[in-house]
Formats: structure tokens, sequence, C-alpha cells
């Protein structure tokens, strides 16, 4: 994957008020930060997606506490442990597990056999902080990657990655997201969608904060 870039934040759109204060989020961020810029700082190094992205869906998804969620819904990145067993082997078989990724699964007894198989991903390994960022952060390269993930220089369609991430492939296949203007996006979206867009993409969001008025994330 290229170096991808970001252009934010999106025209328009500012963070809902009921999200929060301006200090309240930058504090939010500042934390989750602060706990766990190590682990953010190897996912992002390798799938090549800004750390900036990958800190804001942590922020926007479970304000920062591993302990957020539900089921098989939990942690930072809110990734659902349902899926996470098919999504690493369609990675491996695909070539674009990292040595250092496969060797960081692998300290958490994550393994692929010759047929490109590995275990079940259980709700306890969704609760480690380390490993839900770097699954999460495959699961995202996953959709970035997609070839309505970025344009052709780069920037990623934050418009239509976290519908998919947040929504789901139904919504997402169902409303045509991989053509769509932003405007027609906005304007079909469900509103708890369109409100995780706002908190990650408007004026006063996460990545707004973060590429602005945090230099140490990076």
């Amino acid at each position: 994957m290229a170096v991808l870039t970001l252009n934010v934040p999106t025209k328009g759109l500012t963070s809902p008020s009921s999200w929060g204060s301006y200090s309240s989020i930058k504090g939010q961020i500042e934390g989750t930060w602060n706990k766990y810029s190590k682990f953010f700082q190897f996912a992002a190094a390798q799938s090549n997606i800004p750390v900036s992205v990958l800190l804001a869906f942590a922020v926007v998804e479970s304000g920062g506490n591993p302990s957020a969620g539900s089921g098989n819904t939990k942690n930072l990145m809110q990734a659902n442990v349902s899926y996470m067993k098919s999504q690493l082997e369609n990675e491996f078989k695909a070539g674009r597990l990292s040595d250092a990724e496969k060797s960081k699964l692998a300290a958490y007894g994550i393994n692929f056999d010759a047929n490109g198989k590995t275990r079940i991903i259980t709700v306890e390994d969704n609760l480690k902080p380390e490993l839900n960022i770097l699954i999460g952060s495959i699961i995202l390269g996953q959709l970035i990657d997609q070839s309505w993930g970025k344009d052709a220089d780069g920037t990623i369609r934050m418009d239509r990655v976290i519908p998919y991430y947040n929504w789901g492939i139904k919504g997402f296949n169902n409303n045509k997201i991989a053509t769509s203007t932003p405007e027609n996006i906005y304007k079909n979206i469900p509103s708890v969608t369109l409100s995780y867009i706002r908190k990650m993409m408007g004026k006063g969001g996460a990545l707004d904060i973060i590429i602005t008025s945090l230099p140490q994330v990076k």
C-alpha cells in the first residue's frame, strides 16, 4: 500500500456538540496516545495508514477505553471478534501480512498453518489493546485498499471507509456508497453513521484536533 494522505476537516462538517467540548475530546486523544502510542505507531508502520487515522478511530469508537463495548465487539477499535479469524486468513493468503505482523500475532499465539488457517480469535484476545489495535489496522487496510477506498493521489476516502466499518457491508452495498459523492453519502446513511463521520472528520473532530493541535502524534 502506498503512503496515504488526508484532507481534513471535511467541508461543511462539524463535530457534534453532544460528543463533548474541544478540550474534553483533546484530553481523550492525548490520554489514549500517552498509553498506547507504541501500539499505534507499530500498526501504522506496517499498514502505511497514517497513525492519526488509527488513533482517531480508537477515540471515536471507544473514547480510548480498552474496556468499552459489549459482546463480541470490544476494546479500542471495537472490531467484531466474530470476523477476525477470516479477516486475518484473507490477509495472510493475499500476502499482505508483513513479517513483523506475523511475529506480533505469533506472540499472542496466532499462527498460520500451511493452508493459511489460524485459530479462532477470542473475546479475551480482543481485550488486549496491542492486538486489538493491530487487527483493527489490518481490517482498515483491507477497506482502504479496495478500489473505492482511496483516490488516485492516495487520499483516503474516509467518507466511504467509515460507513463500511461502522454500518457494515449490506448497508454499504445497498446504498452504492462505493460510487457515491460525499454529499449523497451523507444523505443516505443512518444518523449514527453520519455522527461518526462528523466526530472523525468534522471541524473540531478527532482528526482535526490530532492534525492541528497534537504534533506529537506521528
